[in-house]
């Protein structure tokens, strides 16, 4: 058995041929980019839309339209780390409210406690694709006049109550990066029907830089990490590299990993090209067979909960009925020692990734109430290990997955 990268992206190797023609000859995309705004329409018949490089950048520009210094902005303290400095960046004042145990979601009935006169919106996200209570969460802000904000990185393809996430906001954003499906390698999308919103972002779109030298190293990137999501090509090289640095330089491995994560620098608005040629294609690729590749992953995540619902040393999240899931981020509870069973699972080649990163409390941010408890946040994110979902993994791939956690449960209850 090949090692099973952390990373898997479902491609063709004619998807490949594409990707090096388009990059060659980097034509315009301006008629695939409304083909991709054409797909994401029929989920979002009443809103504008616009594509960027990056989620990132739409949310900056969200927020810096929508808010001014000092006004308070209430997130979930289990949110995507980067959006909360980008609000400290903007001088605004963060509010977090703790979690619901069984989604870790915001928790909706702790946010009108945090509302003040000084409350001007509300952030959720929609953590691993689970949908938040967001019609409660909706009325709520609708009441207090709150701009509600929905980050909808990991939950296209989730809905709630029959309607996809991303409708309920004034903006919904979501990302299209190199680990979603669908991924343009590198990419965000807005929602909304302010069309002045989408006015900013497309003037911001055309003021992006122009460089060769930053197209050239994005894509060389975006084409190794395609590479590097076959298990074969990523056992014959990157794997060596990462079990050696995993060994015996953890904290390097780990800033690696989550380098995507653009914690350790000030937020650069302009830091990517505008969408290429070879990404837009890829993407438009990626959203026609959606549909499939969504029922892949859920047929995958089933098999693997049903197989593993009997480890008593794992817990697996919980999603109400109301909800439809799209079971892209398959996370799983470690009950004791995250990093030693992510370590065993490592060296016996499943490279999952530790998801130990959403407690914003943990970054030294600026947080308005930081020194409330946030209880459940603190003790359910140093459990999180997200396992491999993919389109791509074959049945011995993911029997393989489950075996292994099996027996690392095992040895993991006994030795700790």
């Amino acid at each position: 058995m090949f090692n099973i990268p952390f990373t898997l992206i479902d491609y063709k190797i004619t998807n490949i041929f594409q990707l090096l023609k388009d990059f060659v000859f980097n034509k315009s995309c301006k008629d695939n980019k409304e083909k991709i705004i054409d797909t994401f329409q029929k989920e979002f018949p009443n809103k504008e839309i616009a594509l960027l490089p990056s989620a990132r950048l739409g949310f900056y520009l969200t927020l810096k339209k929508y808010f001014k210094e000092n006004d308070e902005v209430i997130f979930s303290a289990m949110s995507f780390p980067l959006y909360v400095k980008i609000a400290n960046q903007l001088n605004l004042k963060v509010v977090l409210v703790d979690v619901n145990q069984s989604t870790l979601n915001i928790d909706e009935n702790k946010i009108e406690s945090k509302i003040n006169t000084n409350t001007k919106g509300i952030i959720i996200t929609h953590l691993f694709g689970y949908p938040c209570e967001i019609s409660k969460i909706q009325k709520i802000a609708n009441k207090h006049n709150l701009k509600l904000i929905e980050d909808c990185a990991q939950s296209f393809g989730s809905y709630y109550e029959n309607m996809h996430t991303g409708n309920f906001g004034n903006v919904g954003i979501f990302s299209t990066s190199l680990v979603k499906i669908p991924t343009t390698l590198g990419g965000g999308i807005v929602v909304t029907k302010d069309k002045d919103l989408i006015k900013i972002i497309d003037e911001f779109n055309n003021q992006l830089p122009k460089s060769y030298i930053i197209y050239l190293k994005y894509f060389l990137k975006n084409f190794i990490s395609l590479l590097n999501s076959k298990p074969l090509i990523y056992t014959l090289f990157s794997s060596k590299i990462f079990s050696i640095l995993n060994k015996y330089n953890p904290r390097i491995y780990r800033k690696i990993i989550y380098s995507g994560m653009g914690l350790q620098k000030k937020f650069d608005p302009s830091e990517r090209l505008n969408l290429k040629n070879y990404q837009v294609n890829f993407g438009l690729d990626q959203f026609k067979n959606y549909s499939i590749l969504r029922q892949k992953c859920k047929e995958n995540s089933d098999y693997i909960q049903n197989n593993l619902k009997d480890v008593n040393e794992i817990e697996f999240l919980n999603y109400k009925q109301s909800t439809k899931w799209n079971h892209q981020y398959l996370v799983i509870k470690i009950r004791k020692n995250l990093e030693n069973f992510s370590k065993k699972m490592f060296n016996n080649k499943i490279h999952a990734m530790e998801e130990n990163v959403w407690n914003c409390l943990d970054y030294g941010y600026k947080i308005k109430n930081e020194n409330e408890n946030f209880d459940i946040t603190k003790n359910n994110n140093i459990k999180l290990l997200r396992i491999q979902n993919s389109p791509s993994l074959k049945k011995k791939e993911l029997d393989y997955i489950i075996d292994t956690i099996k027996k690392v449960s095992k040895t993991h209850n006994v030795n700790e």
